[in-house]
């Protein structure tokens, strides 16, 4: 069938051919003479949209048009209206294009030019590009015999050569690409045929679209196999002889390699080729069925909002929607999710104007939330949709099931998208939804879990490059181009939440001398943060308020309480601990939070606030909840995490019952850490959230909570070997000067300890002489040697204080006070009685004894007492200690003259420590190994374990072992530099840049160069 009846009843505009203007009643004309019409043609290949009377000029005349130019085009205009009234006049009221005001309402005027007013579907230029789109979705998705169908009606709208006739540069160069789209269209389309099984019929169509396209190389290889699946080998490959000698002669070209792979295929009988695709569905609609589906009815209704400006990124989930929406599934439903501020409303209105071709009968747009917040009333927004399909207000039935039902009556026959636009609920949407399976549905809300869906997106935040690339939108390219580091620093503390980077966007363009890292720094600030988010009336908060009013008093609550430990993530039990309620009933809290939106579960069991929305939650808390509120909802966190270490370390460690003996007591049981290395990835997991709890607890004020923090990080050392404990320095100073404010001297003393430690570890100018002096403090406090009848706790802090103290002196090379410290730890274990405790202070004696120059004279006899204590840290079941040991065994070897005896030990350390998890120890054995490998001769494997040691040092986050990986990776890469015996090489500028880091590093930690030893309890 041809186009006229696909489009018969409407006005439409016919271009793909000679100019016509088609009324309703089928009366075709030619609207003036080829000036006129190439104005026309020009705003309709651009309908609705504003053309510029300069754009007309410019596309009418070539490069030096007349003065007089403007005025010829105002003057065609004039024509064309008075044109289109007689053929409106003429067609009856049907005849009607736009609103039914005739010619001067169908080509308006705006600004300096004008637009054409009529729907694109009603210009058959377009409406061919729609089609030959929907075709190859259709396509794509496996459903040959309808994108066959649909192609075939779109390529009998052409009459001929579109713009026949048609002088001026944007003519030629719009008939060009028409031609082109029809020439790609029926390739497709032949191909198509091809896939449903019709070789033998459209072999004459491809020869006839041959002769019209002779150079098109996917039209002779469509005859080849269309010729070979009929049973016709030979004419195949006389169809491949024709196009070899078609290409060559005329263009001076070879055949492509997808033409010479199936000449090929005939030639080898490939049966595979006469396989037809199983893509062919039998239930197409006839083609001028399909194309007359796309023109939609005079006085459709076309409420989408516009898209925002800046819309950026979300292009998979703009696939799924637009594939849900606009296949062939019956009445498709499609829901986004998520968070306030998320970006739905922007997403659906891209996917829902993306998809308007599928739906000709009209697009329907209800916002579900009343400006206060409130769920809109059903009735009243289908009394909107009834108005909108032209159902007279004093009509409108008086209940919500019997509009509903006559909304549904209407679109019974129709293909309409409606937009539901934040949904309270299925109570809400239900009535909205219509019945007819070629309408479909797209709903945003924040949950709506039960409602059926053909597909549900859960929307996140953008992802970090497109959250930049809207900051940039809005703000101006410039900004990224200046600062691009601290514009992606302000997209990472906006949470990529679209609502933020907007208004991030929109105050840096109101403040263009402003450096964007003093927004980032004023966002910083939490008590500000929220208050830089705005973008005019519309804030972050408010947003977020929005959820949080909905809440039940109970989970207002919860809410609230759960955001003031700053914890990355939680679980189950450490949320009921907090609150105070069963773990089931904490469990039900925690999910309708999730179900809120107010909280985000990337795993069962596993909760966490979004960045926002924590700061939200946390500045609502502050003016919501009481200071003594507060404080115990900290002292509950403090519990819980000071119990969950406690048995970590009672889960790993073998002095673990005397570490915990004299704990704070504790009313919480803490989290199920599991045992041995599940106890070491809870720990690993669990440290930032100890450090921040630990860090808020020193600034509350209370005591209780104070005590507990420091029990917690007091056990933390335990764990030295598997985290980076230098993380949690800024939070044992903190704590240090709270205990000392509010705690007793029990307290204090170990609080300094803890600080000694941990400080030990951290990567700060003065860490090791504060760590020294914390130590220091410790012994002052508890005394020199408090006997174990005095309690566990000073005399095992004091005990660890010496040996400490030990490992600080040594590093410092100050091996005399080092050896008296250590010989002090020994005398203490041996009084303990503990024979493990008294092996591993043994052990540390024997590390000192190793590092110390002096002390070398006797290798041999400290490489026998390493093997004795290896001995006993082996039935002991002691990993970590016998790490320590055989590498001091293998360190004796290095320092004895024996390397490759030391690498060979060295070896079995290191599968030791990869198999118990060790990383810190790893690391230590990494570099020890590549200084081994290095006076070996074996440079390369001394460069790759000394790089390796590198990455470990970085991930503990240490200074001293990163000094001591630089060092060894300097010295290695010079090796290489020396065997290759050039004059200048890569190596020569890495190792120079290794052994300075390692140089200044050493310079940081005020230690002499090489320094270094294993250190723990």
């Amino acid at each position: 069938m041809s186009h006229l009846s696909a489009l018969h009843g409407v006005a439409h505009l016919r271009l793909l051919g000679p100019v016509e203007y088609v009324s309703a009643d089928g009366t075709a004309g030619r609207p003036g003479a080829p000036g006129p019409q190439a104005v026309l043609a020009a705003l309709a290949l651009r309908a609705r949209t504003l053309v510029t009377i300069d754009q007309l000029v410019d596309g009418l005349y070539d490069d030096d048009p007349p003065a007089s130019a403007r005025r010829v085009i105002v003057n065609y205009v004039h024509r064309l209206r008075t044109y289109l009234d007689r053929a409106h006049a003429a067609g009856g009221e049907g005849g009607a294009v736009a609103s039914g005001d005739g010619g001067a309402t169908v080509i308006g005027t705006m600004a300096d030019g004008y637009v054409l007013r009529l729907p694109a579907e009603r210009v058959d230029a377009l409406l061919f590009g729609q089609l030959t789109l929907r075709a190859r979705r259709a396509a794509t998705q496996g459903d040959a015999a309808y994108a066959a169908s649909v192609l075939k009606g779109a390529l009998g709208m052409w009459q001929g050569p579109a713009l026949a006739g048609l002088p001026g540069p944007y003519a030629q160069e719009q008939r060009r690409a028409l031609a082109e789209q029809r020439a790609s269209a029926t390739e497709h389309h032949l191909e198509l045929s091809l896939a449903c099984g019709r070789h033998e019929e459209v072999v004459p169509e491809i020869l006839c679209a041959l002769e019209a396209y002779p150079y098109r190389e996917r039209l002779h290889g469509a005859l080849m196999l269309a010729l070979y699946r009929s049973g016709r080998s030979a004419d195949a490959l006389l169809a491949y002889d024709h196009a070899r000698q078609v290409l060559a002669d005329e263009m001076g070209i070879d055949t492509g390699p997808a033409l010479d792979e199936l000449h090929a295929a005939v030639l080898a009988g490939d049966r595979t080729l006469l396989a037809v695709p199983d893509t062919a569905r039998v239930t197409a609609a006839p083609a001028d069925v399909q194309v007359r589906s796309a023109v939609p009815a005079p006085g459709v209704p076309a409420q989408l909002p516009a898209v925002p400006c800046d819309f950026t990124g979300r292009h998979e989930e703009v696939c799924t929607l637009v594939a849900a929406l606009s296949g062939h599934a019956a009445h498709p439903v499609a829901v986004i999710t998520g968070m306030g501020g998320v970006g739905k409303t922007a997403l659906a209105l891209r996917t829902a104007h993306a998809v308007t071709g599928s739906f000709p009968d009209g697009q329907l747009y209800a916002e579900l939330r009343a400006p206060c917040g409130a769920p809109g009333d059903p009735a009243d927004v289908l009394a909107g949709f009834l108005t909108a399909l032209g159902v007279p207000h004093e009509r409108l039935p008086a209940s919500v099931s019997d509009r509903a039902a006559l909304f549904r009556t209407l679109l019974s026959d129709r293909a309409v998208l409606v937009v539901l636009d934040n949904a309270a609920g299925v109570a809400q949407v239900g009535p909205l939804l219509p019945g007819a399976d070629q309408c479909a549905v797209l709903v945003t809300a924040r949950e709506l879990a039960a409602l059926p869906a053909a597909v549900k997106v859960s929307l996140k935040g953008l992802e970090p490059h497109d959250s930049v690339e809207l900051i940039g939108k809005v703000a101006g390219i410039r900004r990224i181009e200046e600062e691009p580091d601290a514009v992606a620093a302000l997209a990472a503390a906006s949470g990529y939440l679209p609502l933020a980077l907007r208004a991030i966007g929109a105050r840096l363009a109101l403040r263009p001398s402003w450096p964007v890292a003093t927004l980032l720094s004023r966002m910083s600030d939490q008590a500000r943060l929220l208050g830089e988010l705005r973008v005019g009336e519309l804030t972050v908060e408010a947003v977020f308020e929005q959820s949080y009013a909905q809440l039940s008093p109970q989970r207002a609550r919860a809410f609230l309480e759960l955001s003031l430990p700053h914890c990355v993530e939680f679980g189950v039990k450490g949320a009921a601990a907090v609150l105070e309620l069963p773990e089931r009933e904490a469990e039900d809290v925690l999910e309708a939070l999730v179900d809120a939106v107010l909280l985000e579960t990337r795993a069962p069991g596993r909760y966490r606030y979004h960045d926002l929305v924590g700061a939200y939650a946390r500045a609502t808390a502050r003016v919501a909840l009481t200071e003594e509120e507060r404080r115990h909802v900290m002292r509950r966190a403090a519990d819980f995490l000071c119990a969950s270490v406690a048995g970590a370390v009672l889960a790993t460690q073998p002095l673990a019952g005397r570490l915990t003996a004299e704990l704070r007591p504790r009313r919480s049981a803490g989290e199920d850490v599991g045992t041995g290395q599940e106890a070491m990835r809870w720990i690993r997991g669990a440290l930032p959230t100890v450090a921040a709890v630990a860090e808020q607890v020193a600034g509350s004020g209370d005591p209780e909570a104070v005590a507990l923090a420091v029990d917690g990080l007091m056990l933390a050392p335990c764990f030295e070997e598997t985290v980076p404990l230098g993380t949690l320095a800024p939070a044992a100073t903190a704590l240090v000067r709270s205990a000392v404010a509010y705690c007793d001297e029990d307290v204090v003393g170990t609080a300094h300890y803890a600080a000694g430690v941990i400080l030990k570890k951290h990567s700060s100018l003065d860490c090791l002489d504060r760590s020294r002096a914390h130590l220091l403090k410790a012994l002052e406090i508890f005394g020199d040697s408090p006997a174990p009848a005095e309690g566990h706790r000073p005399f095992l802090t004091v005990l660890f204080t010496h040996a400490m103290l030990a490992q600080l002196d040594a590093m410092r090379a100050d091996f005399t006070s080092a050896r008296a410290h250590a010989e002090r730890s020994v005398e203490m274990a041996v009084v303990s009685g503990d024979q493990g405790l008294v092996t591993r202070r043994r052990t540390l004696l024997l590390q000192i004894r190793a590092q110390d120059p002096d002390g070398r004279r006797d290798l041999a006899r400290i490489r026998e007492q390493c093997r004795e204590l290896a001995g006993l840290l082996t039935c002991g079941n002691d990993v970590k200690w016998l790490i320590r040991v055989m590498t001091t065994e293998a360190d004796t070897l290095l320092y004895g003259g024996r390397p490759a005896q030391a690498a060979a030990l060295y070896r079995q350390v290191l599968q030791r420590t990869r198999t118990s998890g060790h990383a810190r120890n790893e690391t230590e054995c990494l570099y020890r190994l590549a200084e081994a490998l290095l006076l070996t001769g074996d440079t390369h494997a001394a460069v790759d374990h000394a790089r390796q040691a590198l990455r470990g040092a970085q991930l503990a986050q240490e200074h001293l072992l990163m000094a001591r990986s630089h060092q060894a990776l300097g010295r290695s890469l010079q090796a290489v530099r020396a065997e290759r015996a050039v004059r200048a090489g890569q190596e020569d500028g890495e190792a120079a840049e290794h052994l300075e880091k390692a140089a200044e590093l050493y310079r940081v930690l005020g230690l002499p160069t090489g320094s270094g030893a294993a250190v723990g309890h």
